[in-house]
Formats: structure tokens, sequence, C-alpha cells
């Protein structure tokens, strides 16, 4: 089938590039790997086609074959290598699970207990789904509000074709009750400037706060929020569009030579090179 209009799609500054961000399909080969060991998203890895073996901090040597979802949390450290020729695709969110009321983490607590689910079977539905993904990302539609559509869906079909005890136990990793911290930070972390007002928000001391961050990002709030304005100027550099100029100020630069400074520092050239590297990449 034939994809119409195919510059406009790429031109268009919500074009998902390759940073973490959706869906990404993979075709593996026997002995290929996937770490997720320093990640700073939750991932849904699910298994298409033939058999991957697993270990993280939660387990050792789990074997995941064709047909079945695994749930990496950000602090997992997970890592997998594919026995027999596959592939699979991989969900990277930060905080998806706000997307459905009725599959918020705080509903499912209840029904939690000590039972652990490390994975889960992918449905006729999910894969009617997880079909409907591949299509697009085979004809290149990599809009990011489809991308962000799908994963309406996919929560969707957890919520309407899985039960509450089973995904309470699929998701055992991360329901604690802490929880609602990573989700405020990852809700409010761009609209500070400092880690002193991001503290403030959360209505604890800077050195209480420091304390629980690196406990739950297992790093520190000024190096984690450098990581995190790095990879959204660089998405913002690699839609071809966004002009230097709204990026300076929509990531509060106070010149062009101070961007230009930043980018020499945190990516080794200047913008406008960094940035044909990105456009030509995709």
């Amino acid at each position: 089938m034939k994809l119409f209009y195919v510059e406009e799609h790429l031109a268009c500054k919500h074009y998902v590039s390759d940073f973490n961000i959706g869906f990404s399909h993979v075709r593996t080969q026997p002995g290929d790997k996937l770490d997720l060991i320093e990640n700073d998203s939750n991932y849904l890895i699910f298994l298409l086609e033939g058999e991957m073996v697993f270990s993280s901090n939660v387990y050792n040597d789990l074997t995941v074959s064709g047909g079945q979802i695994l749930f990496a949390s950000q602090d997992s450290k997970c890592h997998g290598v594919a026995v027999t020729e596959g592939s699979y695709l991989l969900l990277s969110f930060d905080n998806q699970f706000t997307l459905c009321d009725q599959l918020a983490l705080e509903s499912l607590m209840p029904f939690g207990n000590n039972d652990v689910s490390h994975t889960l079977e992918i449905r006729p539905p999910m894969q009617m789904v997880l079909d409907s993904i591949l299509f697009f990302l085979e004809h290149k539609i990599q809009c990011r509000h489809l991308h962000s559509i799908k994963q309406k869906e996919v929560f969707l079909i957890f919520r309407t074709f899985y039960t509450k005890p089973e995904m309470a136990a699929f998701l055992a990793p991360i329901l604690n009750r802490d929880l609602d911290f990573k989700a405020f930070i990852l809700r409010h972390y761009q609209e500070v400037k400092t880690v002193e007002e991001l503290a403030e928000l959360c209505h604890i001391s800077v050195r209480s706060f420091n304390r629980k961050f690196n406990e739950y990002f297992n790093d520190s709030p000024y190096s984690w929020i450098l990581k995190q304005r790095s990879k959204h100027v660089k998405t913002r550099l690699a839609d071809g569009k966004t002009t230097f100029a709204d990026i300076i100020k929509e990531f509060g630069f106070s010149s062009p030579a101070h961007f230009t400074t930043y980018c020499k520092k945190h990516f080794g050239c200047s913008p406008s090179k960094l940035r044909r590297q990105l456009v030509a990449e995709n």
C-alpha cells in the first residue's frame, strides 16, 4: 500500500525520532541482546515470535516465548538475549498508567498480594492492536500522536480483557506506596528550573527530596533533570522543523551562544551539525 505525502510526514514536528518514544519493532537473531539496564522509562516487551531469556533484579534466566508480554519497570535493570530467531514490539513509556483512570495503579492496590506474574499472554484483542501497530511502523507512519493513541489502546485492552488480579501480579514491581512520588516527578519536572523548586512542589526539604529521588530514580535530581533536558532538546532538533529560536525560548537558553555551548558540551557538536546528523538518520 502506498503512503501519500511522505515528505509531510517526515517534516512534521510530531514525527517520532528514535529516542525511546512509543513503539519500536525489532527482529532478532540468536544471541541478539536487549539491554534496559540504565533506562529512564518503563517498558512492555511484546514477544511476537521466537524465544528470549531475560534476567533482572527480580528474576534470573526467565524464558519468554512468542505470544507473551514481559514488563520491565524503570529500576528493573532488565537484560534479554534471543535464543532463536524472532521479533518483538517494545513499548517505552513513563507514566502511561494515567491514560486510563480505571487502570490507575491505585485501583490495583486492593488486588495486590505476594503473587507475582512476570508475563502475560497476548490475547486475541491485544494481538489485533499489535498488528495495527506493526502495519503503521512498517509504513513509517511515526506520528507522535499515533503512538499515543496506540498506547491508549494497549492499556484499554489491559483494562477490558485482563482481570485486575492479573494486572496487579503483572505490575507488582511498581505497586508500592511511594509510586505517587515517581508519577509526580514525571508530571512536573519540566515545570521547574531548579531542584529546589521541585522539592518545594513535593512539600519536603531539599535534603529529604535528594535522598528519596536517588532511591527511586537511581540518580541525583540535578543529573537526572539534565539528562531529560538533553533528551528533549535532541528530539526537537531531530524533527528538522522547530527553529533554533523556538528551542532557545522553550528551554530557557539565555542566547544563541549559550545554546551552542550547551550542544557542544552535551552532544559534541554545534546545533546545526547535530540537526543535520539527526535529520539524515531519520
